[in-house]
């Protein structure tokens, strides 16, 4: 089974009711929303700026960092 069927048999669908002004890069902000209304605990991404930690509960990792 290939990591992205994996993926959507495992995933939680999180509908967004609305967004708000989370990251400096508005296109971003869905994906903040999403995170927050579904309580995520990890954010991975490439770019970690995008995705001010004071403003969310989870943490922002990048691929290659280790998880705790």
């Amino acid at each position: 089974m290939g990591i992205v069927n994996l993926l959507r048999e495992e995933a939680i669908l999180i509908a967004v009711k609305r967004t708000e002004t989370i990251s400096p890069e508005p296109e971003d902000d869905p994906i903040c929303a999403c995170a927050k209304e579904g309580a995520a605990d990890f954010i991975v991404t490439l770019n970690g700026r995008d995705f001010p930690k004071a403003k969310l509960k989870a943490r922002v990792i990048s691929p290659g960092d280790p998880l705790p």
